[in-house]
C-alpha cells in the first residue's frame, strides 16, 4: 500500500467516527429546530471554519466548472435535507444503517451514470444482501414500532444523494486546494437551502435555544463538516469514491449501540438480522471489488 492510500484510508476511517456520532447528536438537536434551520447553521458555521482556515478563494475557471460545483452542492444539501427530515420520522439507527448502503449504489449509479462497469455476480449478489437487511429493518419498524415509511424512505432517498455526491467530487479538478474545494461546494449548497427556504417560506427564526444544541450546531459545523468533509474529500482523491465509500459499513455499528445507550431506542433482533446482512452484503460486494482489481 503506498503513503498516499494509507492516508486515504485512515482519513476515510476518522471520517465515519466522527460522521457516526452526527446520527445521534442531530437527532437531539432535530427536537428544538427544524432540518432548515439545523443546516443553515450548520453550513454557516462550517464556512466560518474553512475561511478561517484557508483565507484564500478560487476564481471562477469555467461556467461549466461552475454548474458541475452547483450539482455537487444540491446533491449535498438534499442529502442533509433528506437525512434530517427522516431523523425526525424514524429511528438514528434505521437512518445510518439505510446509510450504510451508500458503497452499493455508488457502484450502481456509476454504471447507470458513467458507464462504469459493475464488479460482477458477488457484487450483485452483495447489493441484493444489503437491501434485504433493509427491507426487514423498515418493515420491522413499521409493525412494532408504528414508525412512518416515509422516514426510511427519506434516508434511502439521502443515501442515494449522498453516492451522486461523492461520483461528482470525483469530476472536480485537482488544481483546487481541498479547503477552497470543500468550501466552494458548501457555499453553493448553502445558497440551493437557503433558496429553498425562501420558496418554501418555512419559519428560520429562533427565539431561544438550550446551551446543548448551540455546542451540538458548533460540532456538526466545524468537526463533521469542515474537518471531515476535508478528509473525506482527501480521502476520495486518494483511494476514489467507491473505495472511501466502504468505509460507512462501520457507522450502522457505532451509531446503533450510540442510539441505544443515549437515546434509548431498542435494538431487537430484527434490527441485529437487517444489520447483519446488509454488512454480509457490503462486505461481499467489496471482496468482489478487491478480486476484480487484483485481476487486472
Amino acid at each position: 500500500m503506498t503513503r498516499q492510500a494509507f492516508k486515504g484510508h485512515l482519513f476515510a476511517l476518522v471520517t465515519v467516527a466522527i460522521w457516526s456520532s452526527t446520527f445521534i447528536i442531530s437527532k437531539v438537536i432535530l427536537e428544538e429546530l427544524s432540518p432548515l434551520q439545523v443546516l443553515l447553521a450548520r453550513f454557516l458555521v462550517a464556512l466560518a471554519t474553512l475561511s478561517a482556515l484557508y483565507p484564500h478563494f478560487a476564481k471562477p475557471v469555467s461556467w461549466r466548472e461552475e454548474g458541475l460545483f452547483l450539482a455537487i452542492g444540491t446533491a449535498l444539501a438534499a442529502y442533509f435535507l433528506f437525512e434530517n427530515r427522516a431523523l425526525q420520522l424514524t429511528y438514528a439507527a434505521n437512518v445510518s444503517l439505510i446509510d450504510a448502503t451508500i458503497p452499493l449504489l455508488t457502484g450502481l449509479l456509476a454504471f447507470v451514470l458513467f458507464k462504469k462497469r459493475l464488479f460482477g455476480v458477488r457484487s450483485a449478489a452483495g447489493l441484493v444482501l444489503a437491501y434485504l437487511g433493509v427491507f426487514l429493518i423498515i418493515r420491522h419498524s413499521q409493525q412494532s414500532s408504528g414508525l412512518a415509511l416515509g422516514g426510511d424512505l427519506l434516508a434511502l432517498g439521502a443515501a442515494v444523494m449522498f453516492a451522486v455526491y461523492s461520483l461528482l467530487m470525483e469530476k472536480t479538478r485537482h488544481g483546487l486546494h481541498l479547503v477552497q474545494l470543500t468550501r466552494k461546494v458548501f457555499v453553493y449548497a448553502f445558497a440551493v437551502l437557503a433558496v429553498f427556504a425562501l420558496v418554501s417560506h418555512q419559519p428560520l427564526m429562533v427565539r431561544s435555544v438550550s446551551a446543548g444544541t448551540v455546542a451540538g450546531i458548533v460540532f456538526l459545523g466545524i468537526a463533521a463538516s469542515s474537518l471531515a468533509f476535508i478528509l473525506w474529500n482527501q480521502a476520495i482523491r486518494a483511494i476514489g469514491p467507491a473505495r472511501t465509500n466502504q468505509y460507512i459499513y462501520f457507522s450502522p455499528l457505532l451509531t446503533t449501540l450510540l442510539s441505544a445507550i443515549l437515546l434509548h431506542e431498542p435494538v431487537s433482533l430484527y434490527t441485529g438480522a437487517g444489520a447483519a446482512l446488509i454488512l454480509t452484503g457490503l462486505i461481499l460486494a467489496d471482496r468482489a471489488g478487491q478480486s476484480k482489481s487484483g485481476s487486472k
